[in-house]
């Protein structure tokens, strides 16, 4: 296991402590991590890990889909209902601001796609920390 992937427990432990020059490390041993696979000393901390997905969540997608939903459906529902409204207007109406929905479009589809992974990355992971 690589540091990082070591950090990702402890940045959901109760067990963390921040110090300025080493960085994050446990505060029962007081050191960086070492453990191989899981943690004896690892206590989940919930609200810490919901907001950290959060955070992740929050943070995809472009600019324009910054005030989307936080739910990966949400988002690609309204990316689909965008793009095809974008092509249609693109087509019938106006280039130009067929060209703007169809950008707004593609912006919601990337961010719920990019949410969609981050969720299974995040399932993946909880996986891991129930079979400790």
């Amino acid at each position: 296991m690589t540091l990082k992937e070591r950090l990702e427990f402890c940045n959901i432990c109760e067990n963390r402590n921040i110090d300025m020059k080493v960085g994050l490390k446990c505060n029962l041993t007081n050191k960086k991590p070492e453990f191989e696979n899981t943690c004896e000393f690892f206590i989940k901390d919930e609200k810490e890990a919901e907001r950290k997905l959060k955070l992740k969540l929050d943070a995809t997608g472009t600019s324009r889909s910054q005030n989307g939903s936080l739910v990966p459906s949400n988002n690609i529902n309204y990316g689909v209902f965008l793009t095809i409204a974008g092509i249609l207007v693109l087509l019938l109406l106006s280039p130009l601001f067929g060209a703007i929905i169809l950008t707004g479009g593609i912006s919601f589809l990337m961010r719920g796609y990019s949410q969609k992974k981050i969720l299974a990355k995040n399932k993946s992971f909880n996986e891991k920390l129930n079979e400790k």
